[in-house]
C-alpha cells in the first residue's frame, strides 16, 4: 500500500512539472525599465545617468550612482538641481544642487514592458529630510503625452 502511495506521489510531482513546463532563470529582459527620463514619453531606460522633469527652471537629476536595480525596486543616488523659489525670470536665476536620493517600485506593464511607476524622491531642505512622491504615467489632459506626476509643490518635479 505505501509503495502504491508514494507511486501516485511521485507521478503527480513530475505530471505537474511536465505541465509547468521547462525551468529557465529571469532573463535581462524581465528587468524594468523607466520611462520619460530624458521627457520622452514611453522611452525606456535602465540606469539613466539623469532625469529631466521639464523646461526652463525645471528640477533635475544628474550625477547618478545606481545602488541596485532589480525585479522590483531601484536605488539611486546623486545631484538634485533646483533653482531658488520665487525667482524669476528663470533664465537669470541660478541652480543649486544637493543630494538626492532616488526609490522606484511597483511595476506595471505597457505591452510586453516591465516599469517602475512609482518614484520617491528624498533630498534635504535646511537639515531636514524630504521625500517627494510621482507615478508615472500622469496625464494632465486628454490625449496628452505621459509624464512623472507630482505633487505640486517645490521643487516642482
Amino acid at each position: 500500500m505505501k509503495i502504491i502511495r508514494l507511486a501516485l506521489a511521485v507521478g503527480v510531482v513530475l505530471g505537474g512539472l511536465a505541465l509547468a513546463g521547462p525551468v529557465t532563470a529571469a532573463s535581462a529582459s524581465t528587468t524594468p525599465v523607466v520611462y520619460a527620463a530624458h521627457l520622452d514619453p514611453w522611452h525606456g531606460y535602465v540606469r539613466p545617468g539623469r532625469f529631466i522633469f521639464g523646461n526652463g527652471g525645471a528640477p533635475e537629476l544628474s550625477n547618478l550612482t545606481w545602488k541596485s536595480w532589480g525585479s522590483g525596486i531601484a536605488w539611486v543616488t546623486g545631484k538634485l538641481w533646483t533653482q531658488k523659489p520665487g525667482c524669476a525670470p528663470s533664465y537669470k536665476c541660478p541652480f543649486y544642487s544637493r543630494w538626492v536620493g532616488v526609490y522606484l517600485n511597483t511595476v506595471r506593464t505597457h505591452g510586453s514592458a516591465r516599469y517602475y511607476a512609482r518614484m520617491a524622491i528624498e533630498f534635504f531642505v535646511s537639515g531636514k529630510a524630504r521625500w517627494v512622491v510621482g507615478w508615472y504615467p500622469h496625464y494632465n489632459c486628454s490625449g496628452c503625452s505621459a509624464f512623472w506626476g507630482f505633487p505640486l509643490v517645490w521643487p516642482y518635479f
